[in-house]
Parts: structure tokens; sequence; C-alpha cells
């Protein structure tokens, strides 16, 4: 059986290393339509389509290897409505318990533990050293950070993101699409679609399903919009920003506000970076592109992301999308 792990960057190299571990698979492939690389770890990198036309479903199980939750959904639909069947990937140093249950997709990092009786969704992750509690219940595409606790009993929505070392009470309930940021201590309900942060845990932020991560929480910040397609999906054509009310000097600012997010905690210059250099990997490169399709309602299309060489490349190739599209 073929392994296909969505997305070729720090995560989908972490998954292959359990994947190898567990001596179960024959041949393993990376699916990124924005990789600057042919291969990664000795496997091949394909875009979503070529992937499709070389794996058949029949063969082939998926993992999705994307950190942002949003991004985990979306691309976790475009592999099952292909006709795709996530794996379950386990690692030989996690504890499963015999009665627990595990959602396609699901993966278990080293050290982690899920319970008697726990009932796990698809496409979830526990990082490494994750506890799980007997007769829990964990929603679809929700993450388990490294370390963190869930008790007995306790119910977790969908897309709910649980940070690194953050400790649940049993038998509470954790809403869809919460955050529970890293080092928490929840004693009691969170709603949906809230934030909470501290010990004991306080509501941080309220009615929002954006991104995750820096380059989305800039975006925000700039009052950009957070809808966004499937990673590598085109942008529909009615979904173009309307271009005549940004200034070249908005679209300039627009641009930077993007660029900058995607290098967050990164020591890096991106005014002067090149593929070859250190800091800029797959995942900052799929995190630009992303945050430009959403900034923009612009798509770009196969390899065309290699044109962005430099800061000013990638400026113009946007600006060149712009008047391209309003011209249509």
């Amino acid at each position: 059986m073929i392994l296909a792990f969505y997305g070729a960057g720090a995560m989908g190299r972490e998954f292959k290393y359990v994947a190898d571990e567990t001596g179960q698979w024959a041949e393993s492939v990376f699916i990124d339509d924005h990789a600057s690389a042919n291969s990664l770890l000795g496997c091949p990198i394909l875009g979503f389509q070529p992937f499709r036309k070389r794996y058949s479903p029949e063969n082939t199980r998926f993992v999705i290897t994307i950190g942002e939750p949003k991004f985990r959904r979306e691309a976790f639909g475009r592999m099952t409505e292909a006709g795709y069947q996530g794996a379950r990937l386990v690692h030989p140093s996690a504890y499963l318990s015999p009665d627990a249950e595990l959602g396609d997709g699901a993966v278990i990092g080293p050290g982690a533990f899920i319970g008697s009786l726990a009932k796990i969704g698809k496409n979830f992750y526990a990082a490494a050293g994750a506890a799980i509690g007997h007769d829990a219940v964990v929603g679809d595409h929700t993450r388990v950070g490294a370390g963190a606790f869930v008790g007995g009993h306790t119910v977790i929505g969908k897309n709910a993101f649980i940070g690194a070392g953050a400790m649940l009470k049993d038998r509470i309930r954790i809403g869809d699409y919460s955050v529970v940021a890293l080092g928490s201590v929840v004693f009691g309900d969170v709603e949906a679609n809230t934030t909470v942060m501290g010990n004991p845990a306080r509501i941080t932020n309220e009615g929002a399903q954006g991104l995750l991560y820096a380059p989305s929480r800039k975006l925000a910040e700039a009052g950009i919009p957070a809808e966004k397609q499937a990673p590598g999906a085109a942008v529909p054509s009615e979904a173009v920003v309307q271009t005549e009310t940004l200034t070249p000097l908005q679209v300039a600012e627009l641009y930077w506000t993007a660029f900058s997010g995607c290098f967050e905690g990164i020591d890096f210059n991106p005014v002067t970076f090149r593929f070859h250099d250190p800091g800029w990997d797959s995942v900052a490169q799929m995190n630009l592109i992303s945050c430009l399709e959403e900034t923009f309602r612009i798509s770009f299309r196969g390899r065309e992301s290699m044109k962005i060489s430099s800061y000013r490349a990638g400026l113009e190739l946007v600006q060149k999308k712009l008047e391209d599209a309003k011209a249509k």
C-alpha cells in the first residue's frame, strides 16, 4: 500500500518518519502544488492532479500534513472527494487502547496515549506525548498538541485546536472551531468559535473562525477576509478583488502584510530571499501563496510560484495578475 502525505513541509517530514517507524508502507509520495523541489526524503513531490493520474485510490491511503486547521479540513475534503481513503498512522511508541475508535486519516505521534473507549474523529492529530482520556470524544479535523492532556468523558468538537501542554478537566465540552492556547488549564465548558487562554483559562476571543498562524493574524489585523479555496484549488474568477478600489500603494502595502507574515518567527530577511536560502521552505512558500490568493482573490497555478524569486518579483507578479483580472 502507498502512503500519500498532503503537504511537503515540516509536518510532512515528521509524519514520514512516523510512517517509516511503522514499516507498513511500500511507497510514499508527497502532494504539494506549490513545492519548490521535486522530492523530499527520497520521495517524489507531485501536484494534486499529477498525483491523481499516477496513484489510484484503490492502493493509496493518505494523511494531511498541513498545520493550519482550516486548510487541513479543506485538504482532507479534497482527497476524499477524489475517492481516496485516509490512513491510520500510529507511532509504535504510542498507546492505542484496543477498544478505542480511530477515524480515517488520524495520526498518533510518538508517546501519545489514547484511552479506553475513546472515540477519535477523522483527520485527527495527537502530537508527541498527548493523552486522550477514557471515554473521551474528539471531532473530525481536531489537533491536540504535544504533551496536552484531555480528561476522561470530555467531548471536543470538530476543527478544534488544543495547544501544547494544555490541560482539560474531565467531563467538559469544547465547542467546534475553538482554540485552547498552549499551557492553558480548562476547568469548564468552552463555547464554539472561542479562544481561551491561561490558568484558569479565560476567553480571549469570541466568534472567530479565522486562521490560526501568523500570516492569517496579520491579514486579520489588516481587515482581510479569511475565505479561501482548498489548497491548490483555483480561485473562482468571480471572486477576484475589485482592483479599481485599490491604489498601487495599497496593493504594495497588502502584499507586504501577506509576505512578511509568512516569515514571522524566522530569523530571515524576506526582502532579499532566494529559494535556496535558509528560511524559505515549502511551508513558508505555501503560506505565502495562500495568503496572496486570499488577500487579492487571485490564483497561482502549477509552479507559477517559482517566479517569485525575490520580494520585487512577487509584487510585480501580483500586480500583473490584478491588472489581467481587471482587464477581463
